[in-house]
This record gives structure tokens, C-alpha cells and sequence, in this order.
């Protein structure tokens, strides 16, 4: 059994066991002792034990695991010892004679901004250093880009906030892809006292205006982001609204407050596919249109309060979730496509009609309430019976004879499926002499699902022939839109031989 204590190095808690503590004690203080005298010798200690931070959590991978004496010992041979450098420094042309080879750390190789070589956001200075290439060259880039194209400057200012600044000594030796040892980090920290005083202000003064700016640019951001958070918390709020409206509302409404036949969207799409796709595919809309005001939402909240991410886990299972209710959504939908795969061709009724210099065209009066209703299927939940509006349309006669063709459609899971349904359609016109009278729907035989019947009616006359409609026929919406653009001004139309029909002086 082992004591296990609690240290902090550079900031960072971390558990170790009693012989890795006094293991690392040792090394510490042998560390002290050597940079004890030597030039920023504060700076070096602090850099490496920046540097042990990093390596101790790198290898507890942020679990709380306890740090033993084999991860002190890794740490010790990444990094090296005092020994080590004082080998290498008193005869750089004999062989090192260290007790043990140590073991070199294999270089990490990083973006960072460079603050020391920097003129502006050290941007440039970093990128190079990541390439290994003259920062002067990259400088010249952005300079020429800027004069040619003005995005380059926006382009900067975004590499600028998404580029982390090299603050640590490890750092600017990983930015250069150097190992970082304890030589690498006494190198660069005594490089960095050995600048002469006025550079050394400047880059200090650099360092004061680029920090400035960078929180001017944060500053802008972070209100930029408020504002889109806002933009988005509300836009959830509508959505939600909405979403509720959609899935809920509209039943109760159309059940309660609108008294005959009238379907709202969900009852209609009840009659369209089969219950157990009805109800999956209820899940899968739900599923995502929750999680997408979720994600509004979240989103908005996380840019209005700037709030780290935390449990990723749980975002990338309800990503999953929702791209899994899309695509049974989608397959669903697919398969009850099938259902209406074929639409028969027409099947055709033609009425022939009595010659007449004049034909009087009038409508039965609904007895539906549909002057609120803007689909054009309509259910008698009484009797189980699908209405459709028919639509009618006067076109001049070829053979001189005046008749009436009626062309029924419906889709079906088969050919012969559809011609079925389209037989069913029932619509009768009476027709007594120059009168014809028309129903103001069709009605489908009584069945479970609706197939999209439709029902076309072609007037053929000929030319000459004048058509009176009665203002029923003029005002209800039963017979399409032909009649409510054309007869509502006139009454009277004659066909003629080029223009078709044309208005008679017989106004409303």
C-alpha cells in the first residue's frame, strides 16, 4: 500500500504516489541547483515545470489516474537531465558518457502565433514557423493579397482569434517542431535575454498593442456571437410555437371549431398512408423537429452566456439520433410511395350534347360549408366518402358537335389498381337540352385511403355558340379556377374562331 499526495505544478492538481513524489523531488532540485546561477534561470524552472504539467497530462489523459514513479521516470527521460547538459556543454566533441542513453522526445509540431517575431498578431511569424519557411515571404503574400483582394484582411483577423498564441517556452519549441528538453528550453529562454534592450522594449510594446487588439477583436466577436445567439434562441422559440401548432393545435381547432367535413393536415395524412407508417413517421417528425429546436436553442444559450461545450458524448448520440429519424423518415416515405407508384391513363366518359346556338351552364349550390377551405379534397366523416372539385374548361369543337368529355385519374399501388380507383369516381351533369347542370364535387367511392383522384372537364363548342353561366357557377369555387378569372365580370361568352371564347356585351 502507498501514500498518495496531492501537488500542484503550475497550476495543475494531480495525484502521486509517495516514491514518485520523492523521485520528482529530487529531479526538481537538481534542477534548481543547476539554473540556480544561470541567466533567467527562474524562467527556465518555470517553463519546465510548465512542461512536466503538460506531459503528466497528457499520460493520465485527464482521468484522475495517479501519477507513479514510472511516469516520473518517462518525464525524466523525455526531458533530460542537468548531467545531461552539462555532458554535452564541457566537450561537444567527445561521446557523451551518461549512465543510461536518455531517450529523445519525438518532436510535436504545431500552429501557434509567434510573439516574438511579430508585427502585428504574430500570424505570419507563426504560420512561417510551422512551415519552416521566412516569415518575409508570407508577410509579402498577405501585403499583396490585401492590395488585390481586400478579404485577405478579414482572412487574418480570423486566423488571428482561431490561432492560439505561443505563451510558453514548450510552446515556441513545439511551433518549430524542436523536442522539447530541458537544453531546448534553456536555449530559447537565454536567446531571448541575449536581445538587445530597445528590441526587446519594442516587441514588449508588440506584445502590449497586439493583446490590445486581439481583445477588441474578441470584444467585437463576442457581441457578434450575442447577437446571433439572440437571433436564435428567438428562432426556437418561433419554431416551437410553431412545431406545437403543427402536431397539436390544428386537430383540436378543426375538431372543434369548424363544423362539417374539413380535415386538418394530420387527419388528411391519416388517409393517405397506412396507420403503422402514420405513427412511425409521427415519431421520426417529432424526433427531428425537437432536436433541431434543441440545437437552436442550445446554440443560442451557448453564444449569449459563452459557455464552454461539455458532454460531447451526449451531442454526438442525439446527432446520430436525428440523422437515424431522417433517413427511417425518408424510408418510410419511400415505401409508401410504392403505394402510388402508377396513375392510370385517363379514363374518359364523353356526353354528347344537343346542338344549340346558345348552352346555359349552372351549378348546383353546395350544401358544404367550403368557402374557408383551401385544399380542394374534401371528407364526409359521416359516411366515410372522399369529395374532390372538379375542374372545367371550354375549348372550341373541331367536328362542329357540341359535347362533354369527362377524363378520370387516380394513382394506385398497380396499374390495374388505379383504373379501379378511377372508376369509382362518381359525377353526374344533367343535361336537358341547352342546360347543363354540374354537381359542385365528385364524390369517391367509400374507401380507406384517398388516391389523388382528379376529375378534368373539357366543353367542346362550336364556333359561334355563346355560353351563358348563372352566377352560382361564377361565384362557387366547385368548378376550378377557369370560371371564377373569366366569368367574373361577364356572363355571356361566344367561341370564335381565333381568340376562343371572348366576352359578349352582357356584363355583370
Amino acid at each position: 500500500m502507498k501514500r498518495v499526495e496531492a501537488i500542484n505544478i503550475n497550476g495543475i492538481v494531480f495525484s502521486i504516489d509517495d516514491d514518485a513524489y520523492a523521485k520528482l523531488s529530487i529531479y526538481l532540485d537538481a534542477l534548481s541547483s543547476y539554473f540556480e546561477d544561470e541567466q533567467g534561470g527562474r524562467e527556465i524552472i518555470a517553463d519546465i515545470e510548465a512542461r512536466i504539467a503538460e506531459l503528466f497530462a497528457e499520460r493520465s489523459g485527464g482521468t484522475g489516474q495517479v501519477v507513479n514513479i514510472a511516469d516520473v521516470a518517462q518525464v525524466i527521460e523525455t526531458l533530460g537531465t542537468p548531467e545531461d547538459i552539462a555532458g554535452a556543454d564541457s566537450d561537444t566533441n567527445m561521446e557523451e558518457t551518461s549512465p543510461r542513453p536518455r531517450q529523445a522526445e519525438k518532436p510535436t509540431h504545431r500552429l501557434y502565433r509567434d510573439p516574438d517575431h511579430r508585427y502585428l498578431g504574430g500570424v505570419c511569424a507563426g504560420i512561417s514557423a510551422w512551415l519552416g519557411i521566412n516569415p518575409a515571404i508570407l508577410r509579402l503574400v498577405f501585403i499583396l493579397a490585401t492590395f488585390f483582394y481586400g478579404s485577405s484582411v478579414v482572412v487574418y483577423c480570423i486566423l488571428w482569434i482561431i490561432i492560439p498564441i505561443a505563451k510558453t517556452t514548450a510552446q515556441k519549441l513545439e511551433m518549430r517542431g524542436e523536442p522539447v528538453t530541458i537544453s531546448n528550453i534553456e536555449k530559447n529562454i537565454k536567446e531571448s535575454f541575449s536581445d538587445p534592450s530597445l528590441k526587446q522594449s519594442f516587441r514588449n510594446f508588440l506584445n502590449e498593442a497586439g493583446e490590445f487588439v486581439g481583445k477588441v477583436i474578441g470584444f467585437i466577436g463576442r457581441f457578434i456571437g450575442v447577437i446571433v445567439g439572440l437571433f436564435l434562441f428567438f428562432t426556437g422559440i418561433c419554431c416551437t410555437i410553431l412545431f406545437v401548432s403543427l402536431i397539436f393545435v390544428q386537430d383540436i381547432a378543426f375538431n372543434h371549431w369548424v363544423e362539417w367535413d374539413f380535415l386538418s393536415f394530420n387527419e388528411l395524412f391519416r388517409h393517405i398512408i397506412s396507420p403503422g407508417s402514420y405513427t412511425l413517421l409521427f415519431i421520426c417528425s417529432v424526433i427531428v423537429g425537437a432536436l433541431i429546436i434543441f440545437a437552436l436553442f442550445f446554440w443560442g444559450i451557448k453564444l449569449i452566456a459563452g459557455f464552454q461545450v461539455k458532454h460531447k458524448m451526449l451531442h454526438v448520440a442525439l446527432s446520430i439520433l436525428w440523422v437515424i429519424a431522417i433517413v427511417a423518415g425518408v424510408v418510410v416515405c419511400f415505401l409508401e410511395a410504392r403505394n402510388y407508384a402508377w396513375r392510370n391513363e385517363q379514363l374518359v366518359e364523353i356526353k354528347q350534347i344537343a346542338p344549340a346556338d346558345t348552352l346555359f351552364l349552372a351549378a348546383i349550390p353546395s350544401q358544404m360549408k367550403i368557402s374557408n377551405n383551401p385544399m380542394d379534397v374534401y371528407y364526409d366523416k359521416t359516411n366515410g366518402c372522399f369529395y374532390g372539385k372538379p375542374n372545367l374548361h371550354v375549348r372550341r369543337s373541331d367536328d362542329g358537335q357540341i359535347k362533354l368529355r369527362l377524363n378520370k385519374e387516380a394513382q394506385g399501388k398497380s396499374r390495374m389498381d388505379a383504373y379501379q380507383y378511377a372508376e369509382n369516381i362518381e359525377y353526374n351533369v344533367v343535361v336537358q337540352d341547352s342546360l347543363l347542370t354540374f354537381p359542385p364535387h365528385f364524390k369517391v367511392v367509400p374507401q380507406d385511403k384517398w388516391k389523388f383522384q382528379t376529375l378534368d372537364m373539357v366543353l367542346y363548342v362550336p364556333e359561334g355558340t355563346v355560353i351563358v353561366a348563372d352566377e352560382t357557377l361564377c361565384t362557387d369555387r366547385a368548378l376550378g379556377r377557369w370560371f371564377r378569372w373569366n366569368f367574373s365580370t361577364y356572363c355571356a361568352w361566344i367561341m370564335t374562331n381565333d381568340e376562343g371564347l371572348e366576352p359578349t356585351s352582357r356584363e355583370r
